[in-house]
């Protein structure tokens, strides 16, 4: 064979190998739908717990009436105890109906969650002795009463609007003396005192004693939750100094030195424009939590904003809400049909405490007072009272502290109430009279 034979079949081998690859090149379709998929996740432990609904559903307030005068709990993980005893005995007679009267009689219990709770999800809340088929309205606040003939307790689920309630049963007689023994006055409960006429806040009437605390605080390293938000991290380049990464879809931004992020999917959230109802938004947001085990320390839900297909979920320590004007106790999640396109947390973990330093804060009673001569706010726009700690975090010692304070939702917003400088802007204007 000659050598011009020889270089002649090398060059068409090399020109068919060349054909071959740009028909494979133009011909390949990559598998977007896997990048795109919505409800994949990755396996990614950032440090957490996984949750159940009943863990991060709880109520903010449980108030025993007893002839107009009322009572709660002192210590906030009493009333966690009790709570956890009504939500574990089994519920009889379960009803639905119209609420043709009042369910508050002189002796009564009422029970009030943060917001409005799907009462489609009751049975993952409570144990029915039956399968139950539960409204698609929700409710906000349970009442209990008793049944002195039958030595029974009745439970009433009322609807947002008021016109409906569920009804249903406690017959385990060791409940009914346990709650009788509350009603006629324990030394767990503290008096109230009420504020506000239609949505009533109940704040206690003496000073309360909370100790400010120091704790270890940790960072969760961003690069967990890139493995955990995107469905294929391979893609994902970070901007290492603006602290942001993306796939070229989402994109995902770390705040504050790193203490806070924030995840965004803007390409799918403008695919459509379906809202999830309100138990759809609770299933896919504990669910989406949970497959990354991001409960880190005690959040508990806080809000649901339907119109904007958003849930809250706030920071709590000791039983007692946890605030920040930077979003450093609370984690939001926001939907459009099947996918989380926004996602905001804080990437700080609690640890042990370190010390404490004992205070007191300034009693219900007094509290009340000065916030009716206050000309700073409107008390028709108070929208409720807490207790809680404001969290303070020092980056130098990596640790937080968390300082006992009154918090006002005043027009959507929690504001830390300041009494000592309130009370002393008081006294001035008053000696200038």
């Amino acid at each position: 064979m000659s050598y011009e034979t020889v270089k002649s079949f090398v060059l068409a081998v090399l020109v068919g190998i060349s054909f071959l690859l740009t028909f494979i090149l133009w011909s390949y379709q990559p598998n977007y739908y896997y990048f795109d998929d919505a409800s994949y996740v990755n396996e990614v432990d950032i440090g957490g717990v996984e949750k159940a609904r009943n863990d991060v559903i709880k109520p903010q307030q449980i108030v025993f009436w007893n002839n107009n005068q009322l009572f709660s709990f002192i210590d906030p993980l009493d009333q966690e105890a009790f709570y956890q005893e009504i939500s574990s005995v089994v519920l009889y007679d379960y009803n639905v109906s119209d609420r043709d009267e009042d369910t508050r009689h002189i002796e009564y219990i009422e029970i009030i969650f943060p917001d409005e709770i799907p009462a489609e999800l009751l049975p993952s809340l409570f144990i029915f002795e039956d399968v139950i088929t539960p409204p698609t309205w929700s409710f906000q606040k349970i009442h209990l009463t008793f049944n002195d003939e039958n030595r029974t307790l009745n439970l009433a689920f009322l609807s947002e609007d008021g016109a409906e309630h569920i009804t249903a049963t406690i017959e385990k007689s060791e409940t009914y003396n346990l709650l009788g023994d509350y009603i006629d006055g324990d030394p767990l409960l503290e008096e109230y005192l009420v504020l506000g006429q239609d949505n009533s806040i109940y704040i206690p009437k003496n000073p309360v004693e909370l100790d400010s605390k120091t704790l270890v605080a940790s960072q969760i390293e961003p690069e967990e939750f890139r493995d955990a938000l995107f469905t294929n991290p391979n893609l994902v380049t970070p901007n290492m100094r603006e602290a942001y990464f993306t796939d070229g879809q989402r994109g995902m931004r770390v705040l504050q030195d790193g203490r806070r992020l924030e995840f965004i999917n803007p390409i799918q959230a403008s695919t459509g424009d379906a809202h999830p109802t309100a138990t759809q938004l609770f299933e896919q947001s504990v669910t989406n939590i949970n497959d990354h085990k991001g409960w880190t320390n005690n959040y508990i839900f806080d809000e649901l904003n339907l119109p904007a297909s958003n849930i809250t979920y706030r920071l709590y320590y000791d039983g007692y809400p946890i605030f920040n004007d930077y979003s450093l106790s609370v984690m939001k999640q926001s939907w459009k049909d099947q996918v989380l396109f926004e996602y905001e947390r804080p990437l700080i973990q609690i640890g042990n405490l370190l010390n404490t330093e004992e205070m007191e804060l300034a009693s219900g009673q007094s509290m009340m007072e000065q916030l009716q001569q206050d000309r700073n706010y409107e008390l028709e726009d108070v929208q409720d009272i807490k207790i809680g700690y404001d969290l303070r975090y020092l980056g130098d010692n990596h640790s937080i502290v968390l300082e006992p304070g009154w918090f006002i939702l005043y027009n959507n917003n929690w504001i830390q109430y300041d009494y000592t400088d309130q009370q002393d802007n008081l006294s001035i204007e008053g000696g200038g009279d």
